[in-house]
């Protein structure tokens, strides 16, 4: 009973504090000085270890994902509480008829390319291979609120492992396959090969930001179609698709800084959502690269795609040139994912067909 009332007082003081005061690191630390704080406070909150809990392991892991990106973090907070925030700025008739168009354009590709599926596919796993992405199991389950069990929630636990490899946010090396189009082949979980407090740690985070976006989205969902839940289309355990993202693609939320890249493993094509403010420039190639989400679909299954350095290839540190030993560093990997312009560019050059729906027209 003690050790239970010790949790609650903690969780109310840490909702007090702000991010650097429950790290305990300077206003102006650097990402690495956050890392590495970030990496000692989870190894001492963690519930399995003598004086830890669940409430002051969450909030250490929410705290790191904050600074770590906190503009957008902030958006993603405000977004749940402040229902308007999730609303598109543009009438729902307009999302519907972008929607129609979008699975017109797809019904279409089907239409004209579809008796090619083998050849779509193998020219869409080559692009995949070229961008050097790595398919990785982000898992079916989720949490909500009230701690219950919520089924077919891969859509945003994709969406959510994305994000959070792209800020930088997960800390655990990852080992993807060597093809991940070789049907031979297994994906790798998400996270780190032993058990470990870390993995906890980063498990925690994607959860909790996987419920924000079902949250976010599906509540933007249902402001336009409330019919739908009636209908078994929106619901806690009702699997979400991606055309579910036009109805935020000029939200005030985060989700309109974001384009997301769906490649169907079953067609071959490639569906991209492009929000209102996501933006391609030279001089903020980082922020583009980080904000361009990448998933896999097969079968009712989504998955995350994740960049990862091949061993051997060079990085830079300071002034000076390392060679990369195998998967040993995500930070180095997340930081030269590709943006929109480097995706497209390829499925171009593989002759990969794809669609965009552009929150910004």
């Amino acid at each position: 009973g003690g050790g239970g009332g010790g949790g609650g007082s903690d969780h109310q003081q840490t909702k007090e504090q702000t991010p650097q005061e429950i790290l305990g690191i300077k206003e102006d630390a650097t990402p690495e000085e956050i890392r590495a704080k970030y990496r000692k406070k989870a190894l001492e909150t963690h519930p399995d270890r003598e004086g830890g809990s669940d409430e002051a392991f969450q909030a250490v892991a929410r705290a790191y994902r904050t600074l770590l990106h906190r503009p957008y973090d902030d958006e993603l907070e405000s977004s749940i509480s402040n229902f308007d925030a999730s609303i598109s700025l543009k009438s729902s008739a307009h999302w519907d008829m972008e929607l129609k168009e979008h699975r017109g354009l797809v019904e279409e590709l089907f239409t004209n390319h579809g008796k090619n599926v083998s050849d779509n596919v193998d020219r869409q796993c080559d692009s995949i291979r070229q961008l050097k992405l790595r398919l990785m199991e982000a898992g079916s389950f989720n949490k909500n609120e009230n701690d219950e069990l919520i089924r077919n929630s891969c859509f945003y636990l994709s969406l959510a492992t994305s994000y959070l490899h792209g800020i930088q946010a997960i800390t655990c090396n990852f080992h993807g396959d060597e093809c991940e189009c070789d049907k031979s082949k297994e994906s790798e979980s998400f996270g780190c090969i032993k058990p470990d407090p870390l993995h906890d740690a980063d498990k925690a985070l994607q959860s909790e930001t996987a419920l924000q976006l079902k949250r976010l989205i599906e509540s933007a969902v249902v402001s336009s179609h409330p019919e739908w839940v009636a209908q078994g289309k929106v619901g806690e355990e009702v699997q979400a698709f991606s055309d579910f993202l036009v109805y935020v693609l000029d939200s005030l939320s985060m989700i309109s800084d974001w384009a997301v890249v769906v490649f169907d493993s079953l067609s071959g094509f490639v569906e991209v959502y492009k929000g209102k403010h996501y933006h391609l420039s030279e001089q903020d190639e980082a922020w583009s690269a980080s904000n361009t989400i990448t998933v896999r679909y097969s079968s009712g299954h989504y998955q995350p795609l994740l960049f990862v350095a091949e061993e051997g290839e060079t990085k830079m540190k300071g002034d000076k040139e390392l060679k990369i030993e195998g998967n040993e560093d995500a930070f180095e990997n997340s930081c030269k994912r590709p943006n929109l312009k480097k995706i497209l560019d390829v499925l171009d050059q593989h002759n990969v067909f794809y669609v965009v729906t552009d929150g910004s027209e």
